[in-house]
């Protein structure tokens, strides 16, 4: 395994999925992987190693709700992926929340690699708070049931994971950004499952 996909609603400096996303990706560039993000550019500043490969877009359609527009780039992420990175080196799918989870599920089964997915919360956790809070959450089960392993980085959310979203306990990873070598456990699980994969 070389080639890790982390797909991010957004990178920029101080907002904390970014920050786990720019420590993962140089935790795994400085481990001698290589890392494609690919996110929505909102113009933002961001600093991270140079040689971690950064895609970011502009999305030319303003949707009249977060979850609209949330479908919208994520038909740009694919777009993206398929366009400008050589997928056949791709080995691991990385999504992060439910913003990504359509395109890291469409791109998993098209180019037939596995996906994982961290969350930061839940549709639960948040509140359920919008018209479209149900179809969020059938987007995070979907996402999780997609997924060979599902990273939650508190335990609030891995409580919603396995109470609210039902997914098993076997699947579900704690890996919180505030604890020692979270990083290392994440490429842990990325060798085992590409490894499981090879073997089948």
């Amino acid at each position: 395994m070389d080639h890790v996909l982390l797909l991010s609603k957004q990178i920029k400096d101080d907002e904390p999925v970014s920050e786990y996303v720019k420590s993962l990706a140089s935790y795994l560039n400085n481990e001698g992987l290589q890392v494609s993000i690919v996110s929505f550019d909102d113009g933002s500043y961001y600093s991270l190693d140079s040689d971690i490969e950064v895609y970011r877009f502009p999305l030319h359609f303003d949707g009249s709700n977060i979850f609209n527009w949330s479908m919208m780039m994520n038909n740009e992420i694919k777009g993206q992926v398929m366009e400008n990175i050589d997928t056949a080196s791709i080995d691991v799918i990385h999504a992060h929340d439910w913003t990504t989870v359509p395109a890291a599920i469409s791109l998993s089964k098209v180019l037939e690699r596995p996906m994982m997915l961290t969350f930061h919360s839940t549709e639960q956790q948040r509140g359920f708070g919008t018209e479209h809070s149900e179809m969020i959450s059938e987007l995070e089960w979907q996402g999780a049931y997609e997924s060979v392993k599902v990273f939650a980085n508190n335990e609030d959310t891995k409580n919603s994971l396995l109470f609210d979203l039902d997914v098993s306990e076997d699947k579900i990873e704690f890996v919180s950004p505030l604890t020692e070598a979270w990083q290392s456990r994440i490429l842990k699980a990325y060798r085992e499952h590409v490894k499981l994969k090879e073997e089948v």
